[in-house]
């Protein structure tokens, strides 16, 4: 893209004798034909990418945007497939994803395949057509530019994979600008717009936008018609959005459908609970009923809210740049809007803009996503584009007869961090797949039985494992929990880290040391812990353990040792009641981790000191001691155990010097009793005749 014949390009020939090389600026770019292709091969790329990642990596869903799939989407295909159409399930999204998802189950007949390919095919036809338009509205090195960043933004290749509606609905956003924005507008070209403008709402509502945009654009003559048709497209698109949606929702209305779009509950949470560090559980459970309207959320406190809307457009500029764009590719986009506003590119992309800043209002009430978000990259990389493609300040200059841009070639460096980061992004979404689910299904797929029901949070290993799924309930004991399974018909209890960390009431069921009556673990997993329970009749009652809250502590804390590689508070508790019971080996592993965790931490340092104590490395005991006298000087148990860790060297003096300023903090009996013999060793009389006291104090000498 950078360099191009000098035969074809006299306005960037090489400068006379006298002036600089390097010209600021140029001519326009040629050889569109070039750019057009070399867009074409890197879309290939982007699908053999995708297509890759879903037979090789992606096998299961995430916890988090895919759940709806499992407990939602895919449910709704399959019952299409069959047959059965329920116009009352779409209160939240529309129809259009799981229509299209049955469809190509027709084909492909693993369903959550067919919606990863279903996203593929979105996506791919959603980069083609922003290429289109960013080459019909400023040129075929500009549409190669948008690509390009598009391609290497990793929440766009993400959702490429994922098994939801995002990147259906970004493939309808794309169809419609694509009608709208290029090629010749016949009459039925304005209706398909609005008709898929209607499509795009109905797959996620916030494309509602589309209406406007499309209004807007064809009224302002961005949509290239002469003005005394604009009037008449505007009627045609109105119509094609309106005619499919309009009986959409009287059907639907009349068959049980209703009006559930919950976008104000959104405010309530970023409002009234996000703030106080409340979950999005929590709010459900126990602050949604308090917010049954839009109305009910702004008379809470007005001023809040309309405070925290102006906060959220800011703000979600600022994140679209950092999370969603990155710095490189939102300042690239920033110099492309400039150039764009000081030329007479701005006319030519004020459309296509348009559509985005819309996209961008429906979002500002709503918490920030980088998925959410999705729908407004598009016109940061045509902004992008234009900042590359625009000849305004090329840096041009001659070499070996071609003409090269400097920010043609400059370019490469957004790319490649883009680029460095969707890989780092792909693999961290790869580490927190669920793959345990499989390998549990896979495990007890003997055991299971036609009807079986499974009680889980997430409804992933019920699909993978063809079980029934009934959601986890909010409970506080396992009475409740039992009641629920009961009556539910419930023969599993599926409980894996996602339960433990949105039921913490519970988390103790992650690890099966925990024996719990009426629950039989049928099947384990360490890495990414998972349990597979089945229920029996004596399932309700409290663990004798659970009524002791000593060893309730410690048995939460081990279960949250699997699911917290950070938690070094539990990591000390577990290690502390190891070595209660002589394992010290134990012990010495989770106090080395939490040191790692928090190495100038006193809570860890004793204890780890003490452990190394026990195991008989007393110059490792010493050193750790040393430093928590530095943290806290004075310290009496940092004291006491630097007197064990020198006698361990050897050094009994010196081991006598630490402990007599000390000898009233000591109260176990080992270590009294190990004073007393050293400082008679010593004939230290006064050291022997302070422990004896202590001994009488504290009832060792008995």
């Amino acid at each position: 893209m950078a360099v191009t014949r000098a035969a074809r390009r006299p306005a960037t020939a090489s400068p006379p004798a006298g002036r600089s090389p390097v010209r600021l600026h140029a001519g326009a770019f040629s050889g569109s034909a070039l750019w057009s292709r070399l867009g074409y091969a890197a879309l290939a790329l982007f699908a053999a990418a995708l297509l890759v990642i879903i037979t090789r990596v992606h096998r299961i869903g995430d916890i988090y945007t895919e759940t709806d799939f499992y407990g939602s989407y895919g449910l709704g295909a399959r019952m299409i497939e069959r047959g059965h159409f329920d116009p009352a399930r779409y209160a939240v999204v529309g129809p259009v994803h799981e229509v299209a998802l049955a469809l190509v189950g027709f084909v492909v007949r693993d369903l959550f395949v067919a919606a990863e390919l279903l996203s593929a095919l979105a996506m791919c036809a959603a980069t083609l057509l922003w290429f289109r338009v960013a080459r019909a509205r400023v040129g075929a090195a500009a549409g190669l530019v948008t690509a390009l960043f598009l391609i290497t933004n990793g929440t766009w290749l993400r959702y490429g994979y994922s098994a939801t509606t995002d990147a259906l609905a970004i493939g309808l956003q794309a169809l419609f600008a694509g009608l709208l924005l290029t090629g010749k507008h016949a009459p039925r070209r304005l209706l398909a717009a609005g008709v898929i403008g209607a499509l795009a709402m109905l797959t996620r509502y916030n494309a509602v936008a589309l209406l406007p945009a499309g209004l807007i654009v064809i009224l302002a003559g961005g949509a290239d018609l002469p003005a005394a048709q604009r009037r008449r497209g505007a009627l045609l698109f109105a119509a094609g959005f309106l005619g499919l949606l309009v009986p959409w929702v009287a059907f639907s209305m009349a068959h049980g459908g209703h009006a559930g779009i919950q976008l104000h509950h959104n405010i309530a949470y970023e409002v009234f609970a996000r703030a106080k560090g409340i979950s999005w559980d929590e709010y459900e459970r126990s602050m949604q009923s308090q917010f049954p309207t839009p109305w009910s959320v702004l008379a809470r406190d007005p001023g809040a809210v309309m405070l925290h809307m102006l906060f959220n457009v800011a703000d979600h500029l600022r994140l679209d740049m950092i999370q969603l764009t990155l710095w490189p590719m939102a300042l690239t986009a920033l110099a492309g809007f400039a150039i764009a506003a000081t030329t007479d590119l701005l006319p030519a992309l004020a459309p296509a803009l348009t559509q985005t800043v819309l996209f961008f209002l429906t979002l500002v009430p709503a918490f920030y996503s980088e998925r959410y978000a999705l729908a407004v990259l598009p016109g940061w990389a045509l902004l992008a584009g234009v900042a590359v493609a625009s000849p305004r300040f090329a840096g041009a200059f001659t070499a070996a007869g071609r003409n090269v841009w400097l920010k043609a070639l400059l370019v490469i460096v957004p790319l490649a961090l883009s680029l460095q980061a969707s890989v780092a992004l792909q693999k961290q979404q790869a580490r927190y797949l669920p793959l345990e689910a499989l390998s549990i299904a896979r495990d007890v797929k003997p055991l299971l039985r036609p009807g079986d029901r499974v009680m889980a949070r997430k409804s992933y290993f019920a699909w993978h494992a063809g079980l029934e799924a009934v959601p986890f309930p909010f409970a506080d004991s396992l009475a409740q929990l039992a009641a629920a399974a009961r009556r539910e018909h419930v023969r599993w209890l599926y409980f894996s880290w996602p339960e433990a960390e949105l039921r913490p009431a519970f988390e103790y069921l992650l690890d099966t040391i925990n024996t719990v009556p009426g629950l039989i673990p049928r099947a384990v997993t360490r890495h990414n812990p998972a349990v597979l329970y089945e229920i029996t009749p004596a399932f309700g009652a409290e663990p004798e353990w659970n009524t002791d809250p000593r060893r309730s502590s410690i048995a939460r804390a081990r279960a949250r040792l699997l699911i917290n590689d950070k938690d070094w508070s539990s990591r000390v508790l577990v290690a502390v009641d190891d070595q209660r019971t002589g394992n010290f080996a134990a012990a010495q592993a989770l106090l080395d981790e939490a040191h790692a965790i928090v190495p100038n931490e006193l809570a860890v340092l004793l204890p780890l000191g003490q452990n190394l104590v026990s195991l008989r490395r007393g110059r490792e005991a010493n050193d750790v001691f040393v430093r928590a006298e530095g943290i806290e000087p004075g310290n009496a148990q940092a004291r006491l155990g630097r007197g064990w860790a020198v006698l361990l060297m050897e050094h009994p003096q010196e081991a006598g010097e630490l402990w007599k300023p000390v000898i009233g903090f000591a109260d176990d009996t080992a270590t009294l009793k190990r004073m007393l013999e050293l400082y008679t060793n010593l004939h230290d009389a006064d050291g022997a005749a302070a422990v004896r006291q202590r001994m009488t104090e504290t009832g060792a000498a008995r």
